[in-house]
């Protein structure tokens, strides 16, 4: 009863937590650039409605190439999953993103509709963690390439600090994952620092890699799809950008769509705060900060629009139907 009291509390206080962080940093923002306001409304009055469409076709034909991925995932687990399905899957994930206070609450509802369509199988929750491993993955060394086309990145030294950070971290993550003896003896030892929340979710992690490590035919398919995926929502921010007339080469946000959406992870309400925060950072570089402001506030009208479209369609179609889905276990 003890455990449960505090596990509880433990769940209040984030809840609190990711409140604080989005409504705290927008407060912060908003008193700081109080007196630029008038002039960030008046960019968003001058939105290129046809740039925002594009942006919204992008990215939704975008989310087919992930669909396709997370079909071949579900796939190595012993599951059959037609596109459309996997499709509808997605877009379920993109609306409970808008509803839920966090970016991965997300994914538990998408594994939780898998689960329910394919009759209980348990393997499609390792499958929905590898799918957010390849989307992660792909997106720190899309971010790290860009020192080799992005001229200007050498010049910034937010940017090249980022892209050293990446690079430890995605070599760091690559040790701790892919390696078996490392994985064994770190499950085997007690930190007391190191909370066994962490051990447990490498060890599920590592047990969820190491069943594609066979098919590698199926791995090198999901990279492709990943980098196309990204790709397009690249392309969606930069269109955003475009609607806005902020003049940012198109390399730019090869580095920072995959920043923006890593620091989505943080504590927060769906992003909100931090995202506006990260603009500011990064983009006051090439642009003014009144349009940094205005290209963050609309990138999230942008998401809530998204995930209101995914929650309309939801709302019509209700959960995977075995003859939509023509899910069945080998």
């Amino acid at each position: 009863m003890q455990k449960l009291g505090t596990t509880k509390k433990e769940k209040v206080w984030k809840k609190v937590l990711r409140f604080v962080v989005s409504f705290g940093l927008m407060g912060v923002i908003l008193y700081l650039f109080r007196e630029q306001l008038p002039a960030v409304l008046q960019h968003l009055k001058e939105v290129q409605v046809l740039y925002f469409f594009m942006a919204l076709m992008v990215f939704f034909a975008g989310l087919l190439a992930v669909a396709y991925r997370l079909r071949f995932v579900i796939q190595v687990q012993g599951t059959k999953l037609s596109v459309g399905a996997a499709y509808y899957v997605n877009l379920i994930g993109l609306f409970f993103n808008n509803v839920l206070p966090s970016s991965v609450g997300g994914e538990m509802m998408k594994a939780y509709y898998l689960y329910k369509g394919t009759e209980g199988s348990i393997s499609v929750f390792s499958a929905v963690v590898v799918d957010r491993l390849f989307g992660l993955v792909t997106m720190l060394l899309i971010s790290i390439s860009t020192i080799f086309f992005f001229d200007s990145a050498q010049g910034s030294h937010k940017i090249m600090g980022s892209i050293v950070m990446l690079t430890a971290a995605t070599a760091t993550f690559a040790i701790f994952v892919f390696n078996k003896k490392i994985v064994d003896t770190l499950c085997q030892l007690h930190i007391p620092l190191l909370p066994a929340i962490f051990i447990e979710k490498i060890r599920e992690i590592y047990r969820a890699m190491y069943e594609y490590r066979e098919h590698r035919g199926i791995f090198g398919k999901c990279m492709a799809l990943t980098i196309l995926g990204q790709t397009t929502f690249i392309i969606a921010n930069f269109l955003l950008a475009r609607s806005l007339a902020v003049e940012i080469p198109l390399a730019f946000f090869f580095f920072f769509v995959p920043i923006l959406l890593l620091m989505g992870a943080a504590p927060s309400v769906n992003g909100i705060g931090v995202r506006e925060a990260t603009f500011l950072f990064y983009l006051t570089e090439f642009t003014t900060s009144e349009k940094a402001l205005a290209l963050s506030l609309l990138t999230t009208f942008f998401m809530i629009l998204v995930g209101m479209i995914a929650g309309i369609i939801f709302a019509f179609k209700g959960d995977l139907s075995s003859a939509e889905q023509k899910a069945s276990l080998d």
